[in-house]
């Protein structure tokens, strides 16, 4: 699909289904229950859903890399319920050489705004880069008085596998071992919406229904998270008003220390 202008995109519709939405559970290993018991999808399946249509919509290049990440839940999507989802594709931005190309998807159920997920992807160069941009070490305070219990979770390629299919995201990177190894990462590197999927696992833990009927993320990814890493989700307290909480929020690797993604979740007060 040509990518030199704005263009809007009808990505169809696909039924939240019961099955479905335990198939994105496992892929991202979140045994929580509430969602049985509230019968709320999570919003990060319906993000990742749209993300995985519209990038089968796009054709990106093989190795293109999620860069930034917003989603605003406006209202919950039962499980079992219709949705549709639409996309709104900016003209690509080129700088220094690289390509960005930034889409707004838009899902809805019954007629009505549940969710807004916007995505940054960069589109890899024809000639792969060479070594793998593992960031210097980046150590963060893990003593915070958050009520956030720190998520924690290993990396292997069954998950990635289960992820691709729940998703529809089988961008060659998480998958192939030796496409992967020709790429900047060296090697095979985890979903970005996946390790993401940590941080809302943490809040949906710590602050249920509150997050799932309005929570939103700012995130941006800073590195990657390789086979047989161990990364952990973390949060802080940041701010609060009288009907609205936000957390600046993390996932890095415990090893290195190297924050992978950072940035805040926010949600309202009932």
């Amino acid at each position: 699909m040509a990518l030199d202008t704005e263009q809007t995109l009808n990505l169809g519709s696909f039924k939240a289904a019961q099955d479905s939405v335990d198939e994105y559970l496992r892929s991202v290993s979140d045994s929580l229950p509430i969602y049985q018991e509230t019968g709320i999808v999570p919003p990060l399946y319906l993000a990742a859903s749209a993300l995985g249509s519209l990038l089968k919509q796009l054709a990106l290049p093989p190795g293109a890399i999620h860069s930034l990440q917003e989603i605003e839940t406006l209202t919950t999507v039962a499980i079992g319920s219709e949705v549709k989802v639409s996309a709104f594709v900016e003209k690509p931005r080129r700088r220094a050489g690289l390509e960005f190309i930034t889409a707004v998807c838009a899902v809805e159920t019954g007629g009505v705004a549940a969710l807004i997920s916007k995505s940054t992807v960069l589109v890899p160069s024809e000639t792969p880069s060479e070594g793998t941009p593992r960031e210097p070490k980046e150590q963060e305070d893990k003593t915070v008085e958050s009520g956030l219990a720190i998520v924690s979770k290993e990396i292997n390629q069954e998950q990635l596998n289960a992820y691709a299919k729940a998703s529809g995201d089988d961008n060659p990177l998480h998958l192939d071992p030796e496409f992967a190894a020709k790429t900047q990462f060296g090697g095979i590197i985890a979903h970005g919406m996946l390790t993401l999927a940590f941080i809302s696992e943490m809040m949906a833990a710590a602050h249920g229904s509150d997050w799932l009927e309005s929570g939103s993320l700012r995130v941006r990814f800073k590195g990657a998270a390789y086979l047989g890493d161990r990364v952990e989700a973390w949060g802080k307290s940041a701010q609060e008003q009288d009907s609205s909480r936000t957390f600046s929020v993390g996932v890095r690797n415990t090893t290195s220390g190297q924050n992978l993604i950072t940035g805040t979740a926010s949600f309202n007060i009932k």
